[in-house]
């Protein structure tokens, strides 16, 4: 490619080294296209190998710019599943954490992968998403325990954050609120956990509803009482804009 010929788009798309040493001693290894993204970003999005990153990050590229979508490169390396990437960013000292809080993290991003999710375990708020065969046995027969008297008991005694939030994760909320209940009541409970409970009991329906629809119904009530409760720790809608 010849230098005249040198863009940061084009030169994502390559798997040859020496044009990428090229590159970053010719052009602004910090330059931004116009959807905000870093050659960091375009390369991470493009599926350089780890090699080719390398070399940009020697060069002492900007970490932790974010392009329009608020993606930063971690982000970036966690949506296309980039587990070489995001471990070479870390290397490189890439922040776990975000301003926009927990729910702004790379973390958060790869939630759906519980490996890649792993990697990042050392973002604050973050809770381990795997666990193991005994923790699972422990998830599952609360989760499978046929007395709501019984699981809300059994809830109230974990003192794991990773175990209530297994056990909100699976929880079916058609059983009813005093489970859930139990969990938020915990103090073991995580902020994400929180968090993830008003998103999926959809706490604004609860909170919308007119006094004389759920005044009258002791589970309404509850479920007013939970939705509350949240919204009060801060586990609001304005929360999960980010999600």
């Amino acid at each position: 490619m010849r230098n005249e010929e040198m863009d940061w788009t084009e030169i994502s798309k390559t798997k040859e080294l020496d044009t990428i040493r090229s590159a970053v001693d010719l052009l602004d290894p910090n330059e931004r296209d116009a959807r905000g993204r870093t050659p960091l970003m375009l390369c991470i999005t493009n599926r350089m190998p780890v090699e080719g990153i390398r070399i940009l990050l020697e060069k002492g590229v900007d970490l932790e710019a974010e392009d329009k979508l608020g993606d930063t490169a971690l982000k970036k390396a966690v949506k296309f599943k980039q587990a070489e990437t995001v471990k070479l960013l870390l290397e490189f000292g890439a922040s776990l954490d975000s301003p926009y809080g927990i729910l702004g993290t790379a973390w958060n991003a790869a939630r759906r992968n519980k490996t890649m999710a792993d990697l990042l375990l050392g973002t604050n708020g973050a809770v381990r998403l795997t666990l193991d065969p005994r923790e699972q046995e422990i998830v599952d027969g609360i989760l499978y325990e046929e007395s709501i008297d019984d699981m809300c008991s059994r809830i109230r005694e974990l003192s794991s954050p990773e175990l209530i939030h297994a056990v909100v994760d699976g929880y079916n909320w058609d059983d009813g609120p005093e489970p859930m209940i139990a969990a938020y009541e915990n103090p073991a409970c995580a902020e994400i956990t929180l968090l993830d409970m008003y998103e999926l009991m959809e706490a604004d329906y609860w909170l919308d509803m007119d006094e004389e629809e759920w005044s009258h119904n002791e589970e309404y009530r509850l479920w007013r009482r939970l939705a509350e409760g949240l919204q009060k720790k801060g586990a609001s809608a304005d929360a999960m804009e980010d999600r």
